[in-house]
């Protein structure tokens, strides 16, 4: 913490008082490198419930990624991070309005969250050389056992891009196609 009161030119008991040890700060960066992105985007939310989760996934997905190495210290720490909740809110409202019940948007809304957290986490992992660690460990793995798994060295083989902007599309449709069976 001194070394960042030293860059910052702030004394490090100021700086202590308001972000107490090194995972507060990594907190703090975390949600303000957020928050910047989220603000650089023009959400459009369309008009109804699935165009406003396209949208809000899209938008998170990118911005999670933009967060890259923080990613696992984002969390909201405090009542002004809401400002960036406010499009969970019109997606909330809207499925309510469609007939969802509050335990089920509840779900969906963790469910989104989830899968745009997830999907920017592997696209992480999958954007350093070499690629993404478990689809090459499973490719070795394959490699050195001669026989068998004949569907799983079928789907390596193809090399799909699972951390693109394709995968990420497949991903939400599955997710609005379960919602739709949910519906009421």
């Amino acid at each position: 913490m001194q070394g960042v009161a030293t860059r910052l030119r702030v004394d490090r008991k100021a700086l202590n008082h308001y972000v107490s040890d090194r995972e507060s700060l990594l907190e703090l960066l975390a949600i303000d490198a957020f928050r910047t992105r989220v603000a650089a985007d023009r959400l459009d939310l369309g008009d109804t419930w699935q165009d406003a989760c396209r949208a809000y996934a899209r938008s998170m997905w990118r911005s999670l990624v933009d967060v890259g190495p923080w990613l696992p210290y984002f969390r909201f720490t405090s009542p002004r991070d809401l400002a960036i909740a406010g499009p969970a809110d019109v997606i909330a409202e809207r499925m309510l309005a469609a007939g969802f019940a509050p335990v089920t948007v509840s779900r969906a809304m963790h469910l989104l969250v989830t899968i745009c957290r997830g999907f920017a986490q592997d696209a992480v992992i999958g954007s350093r050389e070499g690629g993404h660690p478990q689809v090459e460990d499973l490719r070795q793995a394959l490699m050195s056992e001669r026989e068998g798994y004949a569907a799983l060295r079928t789907l390596i083989d193809a090399r799909v891009d699972n951390y693109g902007e394709e995968q990420f599309a497949f991903d939400i449709d599955a997710f609005l196609a379960a919602m739709e069976r949910l519906r009421p």
